[in-house]
């Protein structure tokens, strides 16, 4: 006997539960049509949650940017440090937009985009570590 094949017994016994089960529901007037249901799985049990792929990939390049700003060397200049920040905007707002689809949450999506705007503004040099918690200790409270 192969491995995938039942046991006989356990083919009669499945097969007698089955016949059990149609008698009481056509005994006691029950609708039995669930039972001739056919259940499959689906194809494809791979989903990928798009929305947070796209939500960490977009929080990965704000980061990115906000390094590009601050460590590259030689600096800078005034417009291509512009650029940058624009670029890491604009992924901003696609990580926010991508938290608020994966959660539907507006403190969720507040939080996140709150956080990576001082990201980015840290990284851009317009506000300094201390003065970015002071700002979020006033929003906050």
């Amino acid at each position: 006997m192969s491995d995938n094949k039942l046991p006989i017994e356990q083919i009669t016994k499945l097969a007698n539960d089955v016949r059990l089960i149609q008698n009481f529901t056509e005994n006691h007037n029950f609708d039995n049509s669930l039972l001739e249901a056919n259940i499959s799985p689906p194809a494809s049990s791979k989903k990928y949650d798009k929305p947070l792929i796209v939500m960490i990939a977009s929080m990965l390049l704000v980061l990115s940017s906000a390094a590009v700003i601050l460590l590259w060397e030689p600096p800078l200049t005034s417009s291509m440090s512009s650029l940058v920040f624009l670029v890491g905007l604009l992924f901003a707002i696609s990580a926010t937009m991508s938290a608020h689809l994966k959660f539907k949450d507006n403190v969720i999506t507040g939080a996140v985009a709150i956080g990576l705007l001082m990201l980015l503004s840290i990284g851009a040099g317009i506000f300094t570590a201390e003065e970015a918690l002071s700002r979020a200790g006033e929003l906050a409270g």
